[in-house]
């Protein structure tokens, strides 16, 4: 299952079969051998929520942090390694000056519709900050580049992918939160057996510093984490504040 429903995760119009999504799982079935197969279904974030509050469904949920997901959700199976290094930026025409999030006050914030903005919420609620929504992240993006916001905020991963959709004349301008909001994407298992959980996740592993997926994340500035020499990634904790590994320029 898949709930990022944008590029780079799934690509736009005629070529919705292709994306990150559809690579992961390509290289995930070579990996883990003929005896599991899995097949790729994209969804909204609502109907991803619901299914995993379902404790008997198996399979696995892409792209995910525990972070994510409400508690019971997160310990109804297994996490694998870490499949992608992501960060929430902050996106405007400009760069933003910020020491503090209280420096985005009285600006406009571009929202997705149904997502919560936790760092902002008491901007938000308290009037300092205006919230005006769109219904995905080319939208938000378009409306950002006609002066209709402020600024938004939006994984590296899909500005990456988005930003060639929103048909803008000027380049976007990124920065870091005051406090980097690193995002380590993992892959949720729910498996029938311990044996095939620990197939799967050493296929996860195997797949995740394979020279296939490196090169994919890398067409968008992406990369992974503790892959050395092509050897399977074997980090299980989160990356410290105060130790992330660097970006690709």
């Amino acid at each position: 299952m898949n709930s990022y429903g944008q590029p780079p995760f799934v690509l736009a119009a005629s070529e919705r079969n292709g994306g990150l999504a559809a690579a992961f799982v390509e290289q995930l079935n070579q990996a883990v051998g003929p005896a599991i197969r899995f097949n790729l279904e994209t969804l909204p974030r609502r109907r991803l929520e619901l299914e995993l509050g379902n404790r008997a469904q198996l399979g696995l949920a892409l792209f995910l942090a525990p972070e994510f997901l409400l508690e019971p959700a997160q310990r109804v199976g297994s996490w694998s390694v870490p499949v992608m290094l992501d960060e929430n930026l902050l996106v405007a025409m400009q760069p933003l000056k910020l020491s503090s999030l209280d420096d985005l006050r009285g600006l406009r914030l571009g929202g997705i519709s149904g997502h919560i903005y936790r760092h902002l919420g008491p901007l938000i609620d308290s009037g300092l900050i205006t919230r005006d929504d769109a219904v995905d992240h080319i939208g938000n993006l378009r409306k950002l580049c006609l002066g209709r916001v402020d600024f938004v905020v939006i994984s590296r991963s899909e500005l990456a992918g988005t930003e060639p959709h929103a048909r803008c004349s000027q380049r976007f301008k990124s920065t870091a939160f005051p406090q980097p909001q690193v995002i380590l994407r993992r892959v949720l298992v729910r498996m029938p057996t311990d044996e095939s959980s620990r197939l799967v996740l050493d296929a996860i592993a195997a797949v995740a510093c394979g020279a296939r997926w490196t090169a994919a994340l890398a067409q968008y500035g992406l990369s992974t984490v503790s892959c050395r020499s092509g050897q399977p990634a074997t980090v299980t904790s989160e990356v410290s504040a105060a130790g992330l590994p660097a970006f690709p320029p």
